[in-house]
């Protein structure tokens, strides 16, 4: 099974090229971020023809995210359980009744004085709770998506410009810590302990790909059995180099 997280910025500015993916046929499981529409509204007709079952928790010009399986998508939750969110964040599902899937678009928290940072430590505290238990489960469980943080400072081209910006804040970086800290496995880190590999690259500045101008957004999270599936995880570079591209790479993860 091979699963791809991607933050879109928008399915409808970004249709051609999420079409482009579709159309390769080579991911079983896409998971997307920041869908920008509102359930209802969802432009099912574009990618229907293409052999994946969809699954939507959209959002009117902000947030919202997507499951797309070639297999059944089981089990669906909407937001996060037992914590009241007005965003379109989180959406969990079981494919084919082997693997479950929590897709996140966590939230980005802006500079650590603004009012959206406290938002942000809130719910990354509220995942904490709940993602705790499926860390032992005996059905594997696979957390993908924009987590907004970028953990370490080798994942910031440049630190000194990210001090006091909420994704490379120390509060949001020691609460996504300790799930690895507890057992979660960051699956690109394990598969590239000594590599520097960026899944976003801003539109301002210019080329900023090949100037490696990037942060690393994007991840796979496994509990415990899911981690002794893993095959591969490697970043896609496909999405951000289209033609009308998002800001984000896409991240792909093989299970055996």
């Amino acid at each position: 099974m091979k699963i791809l997280t991607l933050n879109i910025n928008s399915i409808r500015a970004h249709a051609q090229s999420f079409i482009d993916i579709l159309r390769t046929g080579e991911y079983d499981v896409i998971m997307v971020q920041e869908l920008k529409v509102e359930t209802p509204a969802f432009p099912h007709n574009l990618f229907d023809e293409y052999g994946y079952n969809i699954k939507v928790f959209g959002q009117k010009s902000w947030n919202g995210v997507a499951v797309f399986s070639k297999f059944s998508i089981e089990d669906v939750t909407r937001g996060m359980p037992g914590y009241a969110d007005v965003n379109a964040r989180f959406i969990e599902c079981v494919i084919d009744g082997r693997v479950r899937i929590i897709n996140v678009y966590m939230p980005n928290g802006d500079t650590v004085d603004s009012a959206k940072f406290p938002y942000k430590l809130d719910w990354m505290h509220a995942f904490t709770d709940y993602i705790a238990p499926y860390l032992t489960s005996p059905e594997p469980v696979v957390i993908g998506g924009d987590f907004n943080v970028a953990i370490e400072d080798r994942d910031v081209w440049r630190p000194a410009n990210y001090v006091g910006i909420a994704i490379a804040a120390p509060q949001a970086r020691a609460i996504m810590k300790s799930w690895l800290d507890a057992g979660w496995t960051d699956a690109w880190r394990t598969a590239h302990p000594d590599e520097v590999g960026f899944t976003w690259y801003g539109y301002r500045g210019g080329d900023t790909v090949g100037k490696k101008q990037g942060l690393r957004l994007d991840y796979f999270l496994c509990n415990k059995a899911a981690a002794e599936m893993v095959r591969a995880c490697e970043i896609d570079m496909a999405p951000r180099l289209a033609e009308k591209p998002t800001d984000h790479c896409g991240l792909a993860l093989v299970l055996k």
